[in-house]
């Protein structure tokens, strides 16, 4: 089977979702997700539990049947980047060897460089804007001003330690109070040397505050067919309470019956943004679907255009264009 490099795969492995992107032309668009609890079973000096590789391998395996002209890219994150380098050459040599795909562990600083990508000419306003990237293990803050960022930071909670340090927040109603879970998050957050008035709020959250029915507005800020609505901090404090309180665990599930466990980290999700927001007073919250896979395809996947006198200069046109048509060579693994 012949793969074509114009019709790609790219999937997003956090610490407890699976997210499958397709992207032919134009956009990434989410294909589905799966969520699988990474963190259950987690060794650094080992790697993830077998029963979590397994679930893994059957995606992976699943997506190569299904899409066998395909290109598959995987981009894994915050929890991955904390196996020691002895586990990490295990975990990519295994999926390597059974799947033919290479398990793509991307720094920090690599994941902040693609939400940025991802949001570029988004907001051209004269004035500093915060964009947040909720993960199962870690927390981007990225303050941009025009194109430049101007702040980065990367802390070490997410939905995962939420749910670990309050674990009775997922039941049917949460037995933990959003203001605690709230004043906990705000104990871990640094200081911002830049006032923020806006924040984007990245990650699938466009789509979940559709589907919970947050107070939307229209977009007023900007003309951006991706980011259709806006937000206050009261409107999202107010639902966010709402969330914990008075709609039901089950409820939320039923929101999203193809991947029901994804709205176990609706709550604490939902108390790292406010916490966050609250924190550096931030008055407008612009949701996201965007992601660093959008970024991904933006940035490392462009056409390129090759002008010049083809009576003149064919030959040396056909040299420069060869390369870039050429599909890259497998690096060999070192062990």
């Amino acid at each position: 089977m012949t793969i074509n490099n114009r019709k790609r795969i790219f999937v997003d492995v956090g610490s407890s979702t699976v997210k499958v992107y397709k992207h032919n032309e134009n956009s990434p668009k989410l294909l589905f997700s799966r969520s699988i609890p990474f963190k259950e079973g987690f060794d650094p000096e080992i790697g993830i539990s077998e029963n979590n590789k397994r679930e893994l391998m059957e995606v992976l395996t699943e997506l190569m049947e299904k899409h066998p002209d395909y290109s598959i890219k995987l981009y894994a994150t915050a929890l991955y980047r904390k196996l020691m380098p002895k586990a990490q050459v295990a975990l990519k040599d295994e999926i390597f060897e059974r799947t033919g795909l290479f398990f793509n562990i991307i720094s920090h600083e690599l994941e902040n460089f693609y939400l940025e990508i991802a949001l570029v000419g988004s907001y051209v306003k004269d004035e500093a804007v915060l964009l947040v990237n909720i993960g199962g293990g870690s927390t981007e803050l990225v303050v941009m001003y025009g194109n430049e960022a101007i702040e980065r930071h990367n802390i070490d909670i997410g939905v995962g330690t939420v749910i670990a340090e309050f674990p009775r927040i997922n039941e049917k109603y949460s037995k933990t109070s959003l203001e605690d879970v709230a004043v906990y998050i705000k104990g871990k957050l640094p200081v911002l040397q830049n006032e923020v008035k806006v924040a984007f709020y990245n990650g699938g959250e466009l789509t979940y505050m559709k589907l919970a029915k947050y107070n939307l507005k229209r977009n007023v800020l900007f003309d951006d067919k991706s980011h259709p609505s806006i937000l206050s901090l009261e409107d999202l404090c107010s639902r966010n309470l709402e969330i914990y309180s008075k709609v039901a665990l089950e409820e939320l599930k039923t929101l999203m019956p193809e991947n029901p466990k994804w709205m176990l980290g609706a709550r604490p999700c939902s108390a790292i943004a406010q916490a966050i927001f609250e924190n550096y007073n931030v008055e407008t919250i612009v949701p996201s679907d965007s992601n660093l896979i959008d970024g991904v395809a933006r940035q490392e996947f462009r056409y390129i255009t090759i002008s010049g006198s083809f009576r003149k200069h064919l030959n040396y046109i056909l040299r420069v264009k060869q390369p870039l048509l050429s599909p890259p060579q497998p690096t060999p693994l070192l062990h």
